[in-house]
């Protein structure tokens, strides 16, 4: 039973780039150093001025804005999205399981975080959109950069040009969710900061576990 775990981490480590291990690396440190402190009920010394920041630079204009971006990552629209992906993806017959288990499992591990910590949401400032399940880690955050980097992974392989578009427009697009989660008052810093670097983690790590996986047929 130990022998095909044993060479996964042999093979894997073997096939990856060092920089994707270092990320992997990072992001696991980070999202334990995080999930431990919400666990424990610890608060983050960066939480309360960063929302305090935002906060001071509401208007119309950036209402809008904020609400724009975090209504481009719901739920509806960031899952027809994959769906879209998903069956082009079957039609062309490029590796849509491997799309499916990045994108798919890192919501449904989105879900069973949210439901382990129950954070509640903050409330040092109205919300701008009211929410109501819990809050660690952001799912908004994690659907976007999941979307992104399971897409790259679908496409490199073979269309490594289309991938590093996807990277180069999605990146940016992850990244304001992200901040927009944190102008509407409905997320906390360091839940934003997790869903990003849980969402690597798990992408990151189906990537490189399913190209093993075709390596070693």
């Amino acid at each position: 039973m130990t022998r095909p775990i044993y060479h996964f981490f042999r093979q894997g480590l073997r096939l990856a780039p060092l920089w994707l291990l270092a990320l992997l690396f990072l992001s696991l440190l980070a999202f334990v150093g995080l999930a431990e402190d919400v666990y424990e009920r610890e608060g983050f010394f960066f939480d309360a001025p960063i929302l305090a920041f935002f906060h001071a630079q509401q208007s119309d204009f950036w209402n809008g804005l904020a609400l724009a971006f975090t209504g481009s990552a719901s739920a509806p629209v960031a899952g027809g999205l994959a769906l879209l992906v998903l069956l082009m993806a079957f039609r062309r017959r490029l590796d849509w399981p491997l799309f499916a288990l990045g994108f798919g499992g890192a919501m449904l591990l989105n879900l069973g975080s949210k439901l382990f910590f129950a954070r509640t949401r903050p409330q040092l400032f109205p919300q701008l959109t009211p929410e109501h399940d819990y809050s660690f880690p952001s799912g908004h955050t994690m659907a976007s950069l999941a979307l992104v980097l399971a897409l790259y992974a679908l496409l490199a392989p073979g269309h490594p040009r289309l991938a590093r578009w996807v990277l180069g427009l999605g990146l940016p697009w992850a990244l304001l969710v992200g901040l927009s989660r944190l102008y509407l008052q409905v997320h906390y810093p360091s839940d934003v900061l997790a869903g990003w670097a849980l969402s690597f983690l798990w992408v990151g790590g189906v990537a490189l576990w399913y190209r093993w996986a075709k390596r070693a047929r």
